[in-house]
């Protein structure tokens, strides 16, 4: 052994902050890949939540997954809002005992403020709605708690999850973060040699998804069919899955348009490796894993062109294609189901491009910033 190496054999407790794992969308990917990585590695993991975790469903969507070590589970006492966020969040932190040498947040509401960890990670996603004017009023209190908490909050490290994410945030909060793109099992996603004239898209039945798009967009599509996956989790998922589901019935679209409501992660993977075309609908998405997840399984993306997915995914139509509107999306589509030259270029250079979104460099740079407290002596 050369005389620099180093053998740690502390075994560091670690808290991992989440909402919930039962929504089973991307930033659960994100969370349960944290709890991977720290587990890998023999670290002791609480996961602090407001649902206990149904890891059979979890499992039945992501595949097995790493359990922490201890759940801890405060439900929501003031709902769903972004100040009945802040307050949940409070009420859960104030309920854990406090002596942990890392807390790492995960989640959309980064309320936070833990004095005695030696050191925080948060994973921030921003409130992309204070950039509209309309909103920023009622908005404006809850940034300004988040400022003041994150303020007070010693030895820090701000991620997020793409360029798009990191100028959103120094403009709202004045604050710097560093870019870690989230995780993609890359081996997990492989491309049938034999694909479909089949649209996919994928992601929880949330209004903020608009797959409405997408299924306007099919009137005016001449070939292929299209799939919707996604979970519902609460009323208001199986409430949005509904108005879809009439939406489809209304413009007769039963025969070409599917709707897959919690489907396994087995399923998920075989549709992927068949389709031809991945759309992600969403404005204003900070990242969206299952754009990059569609991409290694060999789809062309179409993606809104805002945010995270035209910007870090396909760095502004250099891996794919964009649209703003309805006819657009029509018209890539159709592009794309009849134009097979372009179609088998965007296809590799989708393949190539997912490559760069892999869960082990995602867990390295987890575990990186949690190992800097021993460079830096914090412990």
């Amino acid at each position: 052994m050369s005389s620099n190496s180093v053998v740690r054999v502390f075994s560091m407790d670690i808290l991992v902050v989440h909402p919930s794992l039962n929504a089973s969308g991307g930033s659960e990917r994100l969370c349960l890949a944290i709890i991977e990585g720290l587990k890998e590695k023999g670290y002791n993991v609480t996961l602090g939540t407001f649902e206990k975790t149904r890891w059979r469903n979890v499992e039945k969507i992501f595949g097995n997954a790493l359990k922490p070590d201890f759940e801890i589970v405060k439900p929501r006492y003031f709902g769903y809002s972004a100040y009945g966020e802040l307050l949940n969040f409070h009420r859960l932190l104030s309920k854990i005992s406090q002596n942990y040498e890392v807390v790492i947040v995960s989640c959309t509401s980064p309320w936070f403020y833990c004095p005695t960890a030696k050191k925080a990670i948060i994973y921030m996603i921003p409130p992309v709605s204070y950039m509209n004017v309309l909103k920023r009023a009622y908005l404006t209190p809850y940034v300004f708690i988040q400022k003041m908490f994150l303020k007070k909050t010693k030895n820090k490290v701000i991620l997020t999850n793409s360029s798009f994410s990191s100028r959103v945030i120094e403009a709202i909060y004045q604050l710097k973060c560093k870019v870690l793109y989230p995780p993609i099992n890359i081996k997990d996603f492989n491309p049938s040699p034999k694909k479909e004239d089949l649209v996919v898209s994928i992601g929880r039945f949330d209004s903020f998804k608009k797959f409405e798009l997408l299924i306007r967009a099919f009137t005016h599509v001449k070939d292929g069919k299209c799939i919707i996956m996604g979970s519902a989790y609460n009323s208001a998922s199986i409430r949005y899955l509904m108005k879809l589901r009439q939406l489809i019935n209304n413009m007769k679209l039963n025969h070409r348009v599917t709707l897959n409501v919690n489907v396994s992660f087995d399923i998920l993977k075989n549709i992927l490796s068949k389709a031809k075309i991945y759309v992600h609908c969403a404005i204003l998405e900070h990242f969206g894993i299952s754009v990059a997840e569609a991409m290694a399984s060999g789809c062309v993306p179409i993606v809104h062109r805002s945010g995270g997915p035209y910007t870090d995914i396909i760095e502004f139509d250099k891996h794919g294609l964009s649209f703003v509107n309805i006819q657009e999306l029509a018209n890539n589509i159709n592009l794309l189901l009849t134009n097979k030259g372009m179609y088998e270029i965007l296809r590799l250079k989708a393949i190539e491009r997912a490559r760069i979104f892999n869960k082990e460099q995602f867990k390295k740079g987890i575990l990186k910033y949690v190992n800097d407290i021993y460079d830096n002596g914090l412990i």
